[in-house]
């Protein structure tokens, strides 16, 4: 009985996720929770602008272009007692293709239990885990496709339970500064809990992202979930100062009976040396406000490929002739390294 009460309680706490389109119908709808600073306070608009170590949980497409070694870590103090965890980390294996792992984390600290007169039975906890491997790449200099396998855990008091998954995605840059993505989430078996399964909470999502000139980008979500709900996702990014930017989103995917507020997110981004620690602020209403921590950690650009300079002979092919200047293969030798340094353009950097 006292296993009972516990599912019970746990599955209150953490299944649903707080999320309208969950509740009572899905199992590990903590995925539904979003993932990362960034990405909450843009509202969760992140599917066509994950091109990070996110990418793994918000669009494994974004793996194809990946162009740094990167980790990121979140953590996120959830309702009551519940904390949130995320750690990825993401490496190109060369331009265009990359491979990412990552751990999500949903632990609800200690819970009352009590059975049907109320009387108390102990304290437990419960936890729901996904690990996950990623590869993204790219098939052409625009579109990208990837996919991330995942191994769903779940433990409410001493009842476990498992279930694998997968996520499907895509990535299209149509033009400069408008991305365009799709992705297929949570394909996978029941999370059972002894006798009883609940089907993941699979749905599709459609997104874009515009980045303007302005210092000022914004994106866009379409979510439709296998319940048949679908919601809405906006976000958008002003650069304030070069170093700190502010976000701010909304999302419709709320309880219902929480005020309009409840959708409304934001947060600030903090840029030092190419790492970025972010904020972000969901309030949910009655039920309390959560917040986000993380820090994205990139490690200097993908080398691109060298030039060989034995190979590479835009100057003259043949030996000088009596008249020219005997000092411009020296002088052209000096241009081509130049043209190898960041930030300088020659015949082939343009």
């Amino acid at each position: 009985m006292k296993k009972f009460f516990a599912i019970v309680a746990a599955v209150w706490l953490l299944g649903p996720g707080w999320s309208e389109a969950s509740v009572g119908t899905e199992g590990a709808s903590f995925l539904d929770i979003p993932v990362g600073a960034g990405p909450a306070a843009l509202g969760g608009a992140y599917t066509a602008r994950a091109t990070d170590a996110y990418a793994p949980v918000w669009n494994p497409a974004g793996l194809g272009f990946l162009d740094s070694d990167e980790i990121a870590g979140q953590h996120l103090s959830y309702l009551g007692n519940a904390h949130y965890e995320f750690l990825s980390a993401a490496v190109p294996l060369r331009p265009g293709q990359s491979v990412s792992a990552s751990l999500q984390y949903l632990g609800s600290g200690d819970i009352a239990g009590t059975d049907q007169a109320g009387n108390s039975i102990g304290d437990f906890s419960a936890y729901y885990a996904a690990s996950s491997v990623a590869y993204g790449q790219k098939l052409g200099d625009q579109f990208s496709v990837g996919v991330t396998g995942k191994w769903i855990h779940a433990s409410l008091d001493d009842v476990d339970a498992n279930a694998f998954a997968m996520d499907l995605g895509g990535m299209y840059r149509l033009m400069k500064g408008l991305s365009l993505a799709a992705t297929l989430t949570n394909v996978g078996n029941s999370l059972t809990f002894l006798s009883d399964g609940d089907s993941l909470p699979l749905a599709t999502h459609i997104g874009a992202f515009y980045q303007s000139d302005y210092n000022v980008n914004g994106s866009f979500d379409i979510e439709y979930e296998r319940t048949g709900l679908a919601s809405v996702h906006m976000g958008a990014e002003w650069q304030v100062l070069p170093a700190v930017a502010w976000r701010m989103g909304y999302h419709t995917d709320t309880l219902p009976g929480l005020s309009a507020l409840a959708g409304f997110t934001t947060g600030l981004g903090i840029m030092a040396w190419g790492q970025e620690f972010a904020y972000a602020w969901m309030p949910l209403g009655e039920l309390g406000n959560t917040q986000y921590f993380s820090l994205l950690i990139r490690f200097g650009e993908a080398s691109n490929p060298k030039r060989n300079l034995i190979q590479y002979q835009p100057v003259k092919g043949n030996r000088p002739v009596p008249g020219e200047d005997q000092n411009s293969e020296p002088q052209n030798l000096m241009e081509l390294l130049n043209e190898d340094q960041p930030g300088n353009k020659g015949p082939a950097g343009k």
